[in-house]
């Protein structure tokens, strides 16, 4: 019961035995536990340094409270544990010389071109290549993420996120359509990772640490595929890219609109008057304009026309 402590069952059996009939010698503890003395005394030498039983002539032993030893227990395996975990967290400085290894093995030799096909095998590489990556992470989501590859590219992020890894990302107003998106781009937000949305073109790319990239092969059906790009001057343009649509992008990508001011919208590109436009959706006058009025303002646009053109540029309507 004790194993979890660190106290082997033979010791847990001698501390058991000293509980129960304190002061015995040796050779009585070791009849009662069923051992050899030199066994019964290499135990009560290891009980002795962890604190779980006394002697006052060296010749008899008695154990000693149970409460302080499960205490006295507990703090020295927290203590190895803590010890573990920061060895753990700083092995991150074998992944570079594994690194150098795997790119000089013949197996691993690095291409500055590399094809990977299907959506499942795309998504390994972009988890093995994110775990090799050290300081950033530039992603972009032109289009509506897979459901199939949601689950998998939510576990990816976050876990990247969590071990320090920087993240940019960048989302085409129109991907936060698919189911769980919008909550996705919040969460990883709140993570700490930096999100721009954006209604104009956007490629499908992932750039690591800004020396490989991985582009789709078919831009409007990732499953078909994508290349692995490692040359210097192939990246730096695609980089240069990321970054100019990166700097024409607006604030953390928003939700999109409720079914209501979908509605409204959708009125609103046919319909000039507000009161038309409220009785043919069947609220109040002062309703549909308060609806109005919180699109303009959250599309940013000048005015009603402009506001309709704004939420099509985003495939709203």
């Amino acid at each position: 019961m004790l194993a979890f402590l660190g106290v082997s069952a033979g010791e847990e059996a001698v501390y058991r035995t000293t509980l129960r009939s304190p002061g015995l010698g040796i050779a009585a503890i070791a009849g009662a536990c069923g051992i050899d003395e030199e066994s019964a005394g290499a135990a009560l030498g290891r009980l002795r340094e962890l604190g779980m039983v006394a002697t006052g002539d060296q010749r008899t032993f008695s154990g000693t409270d149970p409460v302080s030893v499960i205490d006295r227990l507990a703090r020295l395996r927290i203590r190895g544990l803590q010890g573990e975990i920061r060895r753990v967290a700083s092995s991150r400085h074998l992944v570079e010389s594994l690194a150098e290894d795997r790119r000089a093995g013949t197996w691993g030799r690095a291409v500055e071109l590399q094809h990977v096909e299907g959506l499942d095998q795309v998504i390994a590489c972009v988890d093995e290549l994110s775990f090799f990556a050290r300081e950033e992470r530039l992603t972009t989501h032109p289009g509506p993420i897979l459901t199939a590859a949601l689950d998998a590219v939510r576990s990816s992020d976050l876990k990247y996120l969590r071990r320090g890894l920087r993240m940019r990302t960048l989302v085409h107003d129109r991907a936060l359509g698919a189911p769980g998106v919008g909550r996705f781009v919040s969460e990883l937000a709140e993570r700490g990772a930096g999100v721009r949305g954006t209604a104009g073109p956007l490629e499908r790319m992932v750039i690591f640490d800004r020396r490989t990239a991985l582009v789709a092969t078919d831009p409007a059906d990732i499953t078909r595929g994508a290349l692995v790009v490692r040359h210097p001057a192939l990246v730096a343009p695609l980089l240069a890219l990321f970054e100019s649509r990166w700097a024409r992008a607006h604030g953390p990508a928003a939700e999109l609109p409720s079914p209501a001011e979908l509605r409204v919208l959708r009125t609103m590109a046919r319909v000039a008057k507000d009161e038309a436009g409220a009785r043919e959706l069947g609220m109040s006058v002062r309703t549909y304009r308060g609806h109005v009025a919180a699109l303009i303002r959250r599309l940013d646009a000048p005015s009603r026309f402009g506001a309709a053109l704004a939420a099509r540029e985003r495939d709203w309507i």
